[in-house]
């Protein structure tokens, strides 16, 4: 926003140069970005921040100085009009949405003349970016770069049965506006109307119906106050912004709308011609009740870190910007003005104390509080492990985005589990993803169909969002995770041509599971086919997928090959296997510190064991027999081979499994080694109905 000195000294009597404001307007919270020297004085840049519409205003700004320099503010004061009048008598306002206009005050002014506006209004337009037109729009614009508040001047006699309806716009009702497009309206839009049809879009421009000639004699003057928000998305929905929309959007102050129209009849009746009629039709059917806040000196002292301020020090603050407060005890109730609507909490007068205070003031002292401790948290230490140990497998981490479009994952396009995205700005990005894999799968695609990488092995780690829905409530639940993708060689092909080099499959992806499961200490996992739970994962491959149970008796993850139907409409070349495994989950059965101990300086033995055993037996039940014998000395084992066909009957099938035994104590003898052995012979044939052929 442009500012000339020249005319903020016509509200406060500042006497440093523009320079000196500057600096302490920046100081302030007003950033100014820029001066320029004119022919009508200097000129700041301002930023003014989203929040501070009240600063959209040459008396705002003032304001501003006024309570940087502790100067006394002089604020425009034209007469006030009086409610009904002869205007009441030649016009009529009817507010038919009130929750998008809360205040609607019009005055009337007869014998207008459109001819040039005086001289010094001219210069300080144009010191102010407004380029002068003539006597009315340059009064109009005038009040607003004054006082904050947009104007809107209709020909009086144009309207129909000299009537203002401000009502939501009618499904597909139409109208020219003032720059000569036709615009469609729809009920979401405000509209200011007359008896019969609309002639402004409220808040952004008027209509070309009601536009104010060089023929026109008698005016209808509008100020109002719209509901931000409404004025926002129609100046988005019609494509324009205009000077005025961009102040509302900001918060205009409802108490001020009566003044503007006032200030606006007062500059016209002194250049002469126009005779404003007395009254005002001011339509104010719920007047905002006044706000007050509670300010605490001891939670401005806790916030600010000013040890010396006193409770009358920080009202003195406040009053230079227009806020009056009264004590009581050590707090001061504040009552928040109408141009200040950023001001909702104590933080908020805690932040306009130490503006006017200073913050250069504030003397440099080190944080009070606890003391802090360095260092990642708990959480934040193990994600560090799991990302090394699957670096270490050779995978790398990926990080997509946690907004995405429904997936193949998803059971329909409205999967109750998916987390919709309130006003997402497109479907692309409608809901927070529920899981990693389709975000690793499109990555996959991308690589595969754009840059030809056909090979990647990837991992992620963060946050996902699920509904968990009990008794037809819908509760969006956090969590983390990890999950991987396999795909294509696992290994670079070697000089030797009969040596080809080895593909993702579904053991290369149990072998990363199983290493960061073994890298977390992590002993009581269970890795079992699917089987009958197919049906629920139809995204994998019913015969090459497998749950992943921690220490439990329901499933946390799922570990498998993407299904073939998937691969073909993702345009890949390869099987896909992934994984996906809770944080929590393997966070609650992990050791947190690391395990060591020092290497045995005892021979190991090592034992086999060929059980045969039925087709339909699974790993993770022979392993779970396994661990049930409880051998003494087992140091680990490996299923080396599994062997199906003749000389084996049908349904039957021969694992070769590998055992190790070792003892920190001594070698173990061929007796102790038999016994453990025993054990685990024992425990298969009972568990899992094992036959030993000798």
């Amino acid at each position: 926003m442009l500012v000339p000195i020249e005319w903020i000294r016509e509200y406060v009597a500042v006497t440093a140069d523009a320079q000196e404001i500057a600096n302490r307007l920046t100081m302030g919270g007003l950033e100014v970005e820029g001066i320029e020297e004119t022919e009508n004085g200097a000129v700041l840049d301002v930023y003014i921040t989203p929040n501070r519409g009240d600063c959209l205003s040459l008396v705002g700004v003032a304001r501003e100085i006024a309570g940087l320099f502790d100067l006394p503010l002089k604020t425009p004061a034209p007469p006030p009009s009086e409610q009904g009048g002869e205007a009441a008598e030649a016009a009529s306002v009817t507010i038919e949405a009130p929750d998008l206009c809360p205040r609607y005050a019009a005055r009337i002014v007869r014998n207008i003349r459109i001819e040039p506006s005086p001289l010094w209004m001219q210069r300080r337009l144009e010191a102010a970016g407004q380029r002068p037109i003539n006597n009315l729009v340059d009064v109009t614009n005038y009040v607003m770069l004054e006082l904050g508040q947009p104007l809107h001047a209709f020909d009086l006699d144009t309207l129909a049965g000299g009537r203002i309806v401000v009502r939501r716009a009618l499904d597909g009702e139409k109208l020219t506006t003032l720059d000569g497009v036709e615009r469609e309206l729809n009920p979401n839009m405000l509209v200011i109307a007359d008896a019969e049809k609309a002639v402004a879009i409220a808040g952004v421009m008027g209509g070309a119906d009601t536009e104010v000639t060089d023929s026109t004699v008698n005016l209808l003057l509008e100020s109002a106050h719209f509901n931000p928000l409404s004025i926002r998305r129609t100046a988005r929905a019609v494509g324009m912004r205009t000077e005025a929309s961009y102040r509302f959007e900001r918060v205009v102050d409802p108490d001020g709308a009566r003044r503007a129209v006032d200030r606006a009849c007062e500059l016209l009746e002194s250049m002469g011609q126009p005779r404003a009629l007395s009254g005002v039709i001011d339509v104010y059917p719920n007047p905002s009740a006044p706000k007050e806040i509670t300010l605490r000196l001891q939670r401005a002292l806790d916030l600010l870190g000013i040890p010396d301020i006193t409770i009358d020090e920080a009202q003195d603050c406040l009053r230079r910007i227009g806020l009056y407060a009264v004590q009581e005890g050590d707090s001061l109730r504040v009552a928040i003005p109408g141009f200040r609507p950023d001001l909702t909490m104590e933080e908020d007068l805690v932040e306009e104390v130490g503006r006017i205070y200073g913050y250069e003031n504030i003397p440099e002292t080190l944080p009070i509080g606890a003391t802090t401790k360095g260092g990642d948290s708990e959480e934040g230490r193990f994600i560090a492990r799991v990302r090394n140990l699957l670096a270490s497998c050779g995978l790398q981490e990926v990080v997509t985005h946690s907004l995405t479009p429904p997936s193949v994952f998803d059971t329909s396009a409205e999967d109750p589990r998916r987390v919709p995205v309130r006003n997402a700005l497109s479907s692309e990005i409608g809901s927070l993803r529920r899981s990693h894999l389709p975000g690793l799968l499109q990555v996959a695609q991308r690589n595969a169909t754009r840059a030809g990488q056909r090979s990647l092995a990837l991992f992620e780690v963060g946050r996902v969002w699920q509904n968990e829905i009990i008794a037809e409530m819908h509760t969006p639940v956090e969590f983390l995770s990890v999950a991987g993708l396999l795909m294509g060689e696992i290994e670079e092909e070697g000089w030797r041509k009969d040596n080809a080099p080895l593909t993702a499959d579904f053991g290369a992806t149990r072998g990363v599971l199983e290493r960061l499961l073994e890298g977390l200490h992590i002993s009581n996992a269970v890795i079992e086919a699917l089987g009958e739970q197919a049906n629920d994962y139809p995204q994998f491959h019913p015969g090459r997928t497998a749950l992943i149970t921690l220490g439990g008796d329901y499933p946390v993850g799922i570990i498998g090959e993407l299904h073939p139907r998937l691969v073909s409409q993702l345009e890949l070349r390869h099987r896909v296997y992934l994984f996906e495994v809770p944080l929590e989950a393997l966070r609650a059965n992990a050791e947190v510190e690391e395990r060591y101990q020092s290497a045995s300086r005892f021979p190991t033995a090592v034992r086999d064991l060929a059980p045969r055993l039925a087709e339909s037996v699974t790993y993770a039940e022979v392993q779970r027999a396994i661990a049930a014998a409880n051998a003494t000395n087992l140091a680990g084992y490996r299923l080396v081979d599994v062997y199906q066909g003749s000389p084996l009957p049908d349904g039957v099938k021969s694992l070769t499994l590998s055992f190790t035994f070792r003892s920190g104590q001594g070698t173990l003898t061929e007796g102790e080694i038999s016994a453990g052995l025993e054990a685990i012979r024992a425990s298969l044939e009972t568990q899992v109905s094992a036959l030993f052929v000798v």
